[in-house]
């Protein structure tokens, strides 16, 4: 008997250990993932439609063209059937196309149709392909276009070349076509969601401010280069350029001569007067124009719509199931693992914003995957982000470790005069404005505060005349990146329509609606077509900036998810009927979603403990400093509270209680258990 207790104090000192490491250590990651080593993908139908989009996948050692046409396929819900044969596997539908007799799946790399089948290619870093569907007669079809590219000296790098490319490639392909003529290299980054960027050819002299400006046919093309669809004849150019920061417009010195009616007329500055003022029910007029813009066309909310998710929540519209089931039938797919940590992040606001507990969602907990996720271990600037303000979305309870990591990680990519970039060394306001909305509920810390106010300056000081921002790489002056100035500015409490943010042409807002269309979205660049992309973050925009008008905080802050449980059972009393009839507890009212700013203190809130730091002082005054900053960003992680006032996302967590009562009930059941088999022996005998 003495021997089997011993076993069982032994199992369970066992899994008292397995727990504990389980639940307070972090894994250690072997690698740190990133999309330095990714592919571009999409596949198209018999006329060019996009039967599977444009999609940048990340490699796995080994991954062949087929085994990302499978990922492609499950991020987009778009089957892949196949049939296996001695030389491979020979696809025979993507989606709903299906090859007929006529008509079957071709498979490029590049630009032209590769020698052998997609499962026994093996991609590259930088490889963009094409599935296709072709007519049997006439299988590889191609079309021939013109390359050239060009030093900022104006010598030439590529001399104008004629390619031949496969009908239905891009712009880098005939890049790479070209390239690849004239032995050349091409250094590359991809990204998960502006795709291809080409950061130099061959081994080009390069500036700190310089880029490559790509036009087709003469006009700089406002998408990837990897996103631009070439036809025949047309000439893809590339010019290293270099990006001039706009220069402040001197103060003119005061005149003291009265100018006359016809010298007033002569002086006018030709930009296009301030407009008026926008009004609270003119925003309101244009958030209800989108909503009408999306049902126009037809934009239905499932998983892969979470920009219009986000912004729709904060409207009078409900985020209908079918959006958190195609989430759950994402997971019965994935089993709860992603790939891309930028899928998990906009998933997990997504849900956020349907009212749902991301850390609880079909028997899977995000948050923990999130933060083992091995992209976080050193984390591009992008997914540190998107990280922070998936874990902040709601009342997460989660690591304070994990997220004074993710706003380090930030901190110490700002680039020296303020502000952030996703590449190069001049700031971006799309990336400084997101930047700022993650480092939002972090403004209690005195260097996350700094940040925010070099950024803020930087915002405003790179303004041009018009209101907006000028930047080549984006074609101009486009909407999202106003679109994103307003979202960042908002968070931190911040008005985009003060004086700072006022120029010759208007406000950050007012410039806004200049890009919105007839149908009631809005476009990337002025006098452009709506798009889907450029109406999403103009929603987020505008009900960013009306948050910020009635104080209820970031645009990516929802209402706690309500818990779905059971109510309390009480003894039946079949003499008094009417009590099941008696009005809900008004205390209740504090639990109501649509009630996010109401901030009760919380009786079980934990006292504040000791910090574990203080009895481990380190040795050398380095390292101290380098303490004392982790704490800080700690403290504000749990403690610091938004500029409107709303308190941030509680990190303590009640797993250490759950855990000691978990145990304890375990150790009663084994005690129960040994006194049952104990009587049981008894009994035989």
């Amino acid at each position: 008997m003495n021997n089997r207790m011993v076993k069982y104090a032994a199992f369970l000192f066992s899994l008292l250990l397995i727990i504990g490491n389980i639940t307070f250590m972090q894994p250690l990651s072997v690698h740190a993932a990133n999309l330095d080593d990714a592919i571009t993908i999409k596949a198209i139908g018999e006329n060019g439609e996009a039967v599977i989009p444009l999609t940048a996948i990340e490699l796995e050692e080994g991954d062949t063209a087929f085994d990302v046409l499978l990922d492609a396929g499950e991020a987009h819900g778009q089957e892949i059937q196949y049939e296996e044969y001695d030389f491979g596997n020979m696809i025979t539908s993507i989606g709903e196309v299906p090859q007929t007799d006529s008509h079957a799946w071709s498979f490029n790399v590049n630009g032209k149709a590769a020698d052998v089948g997609a499962s026994s290619y093996e991609v590259e870093h930088g490889d963009n392909l094409l599935f296709a569907v072709r007519d049997l007669e006439n299988f590889s079809p191609e079309v021939s276009v013109k390359v050239s590219a060009q030093d900022g000296n104006d010598n030439a790098i590529i001399k104008e070349e004629e390619v031949s490319i496969a009908a239905g490639a891009s712009a880098y392909d005939a890049l790479y076509q070209a390239a690849l003529q004239e032995g050349l290299s091409i250094d590359l980054s991809i990204d998960d969601t502006y795709f291809t960027f080409i950061n130099n050819i061959d081994e080009t002299e390069l500036g700190p401010n310089d880029y490559w400006n790509v036009t087709v046919d003469n006009e700089a093309i406002s998408t990837s280069i990897v996103a631009q669809t070439i036809q025949a004849g047309q000439e893809v150019n590339l010019q290293l350029s270099t990006y001039v920061p706009p220069e402040e417009e001197e103060e003119e010195t005061p005149n003291d001569e009265t100018p006359t009616e016809d010298t007033k007329e002569e002086t006018e500055d030709p930009v296009d007067e301030a407009p008026a003022a926008v009004t609270k029910e003119q925003v309101q007029a244009n958030v209800n124009d989108v909503l009408s813009y999306m049902d126009n066309a037809n934009i239905t909310l499932n998983y892969g719509s979470e920009w219009w998710v986000w912004g729709v929540a904060h409207t009078s519209r409900d985020i209908p199931d079918h959006y958190v089931e195609s989430i759950e039938a994402l997971l019965d797919e994935n089993k709860g693992e992603f790939r891309s940590v930028f899928e998990l992040e906009k998933v997990m606001i997504g849900l956020s914003a349907a009212g749902k507990d991301a850390s609880s969602i079909h028997g899977y907990n995000l948050i923990d995957k999130l933060i083992t996720h091995s992209w976080m271990e050193d984390p591009a600037i992008n997914a540190a982000i998107y990280g922070l303000l998936a874990i902040d979305s709601t009342d997460y309870k989660g690591s304070a470790d994990f997220r004074a990591n993710l706003v380090q990680s930030i901190l110490d990519k700002e680039l020296n005069d303020g502000g952030w970039t996703y590449f190069g060394s001049e700031p971006s306001p799309d990336i400084t404005g997101m930047a700022l909305a993650a480092l939002a509920p972090y403004q209690d810390d005195p260097e996350v505060k700094a940040a925010i106010e070099r950024a803020v300056t930087y915002l405003s000081e790179s303004q041009d005349a018009a209101g907006g921002y000028d930047i080549a790489f984006n074609g101009g002056d486009s909407s999202e990146s106003v679109s994103q100035a307003i979202i960042g500015l908002t968070a931190v409490g911040v008005d985009p329509t003060s004086s700072p943010f006022t120029k010759e042409g208007g406000n950050l807002l007012q410039h806004l609606l200049k890009f919105k269309q007839a149908d009631g979205g809005f476009s990337h660049l002025m006098d452009e077509a709506s798009g889907g992309m450029s109406t999403q973050q103009a929603l987020l925009a505008l009900v960013a900036y009306q948050k910020l008008l009635d104080g209820s905080g970031s645009v990516y802050q929802f209402a706690t998810p309500s818990e779905e449980v059971d109510p309390p059972t009480t003894p039946e009393e079949p003499e008094t009927p009417e009590d099941q009839e008696k009005p809900e507890n008004p205390e209740d009212e504090e639990n109501n979603p649509t009630q996010p700013e109401k901030e009760e203190p919380k009786e079980q809130d934990p006292p504040k403990e000791q910090d574990p730091n203080e009895e481990n002082a380190p040795k050398n005054e380095q390292t101290n400093n380098k303490t004392k900053q982790k704490n800080q960003l700690k403290q504000s992680a749990n403690t610091s509270e938004h500029a409107s006032g709303k308190k941030l996302p509680e990190t303590s967590t009640d797993t250490f209680n759950f855990l000691a009562g978990g145990l304890a009930l375990f150790g009663i059941g084994v005690i129960l258990y040994l006194i049952w088999r104990k009587r049981l022996a008894k009994e035989s005998m």
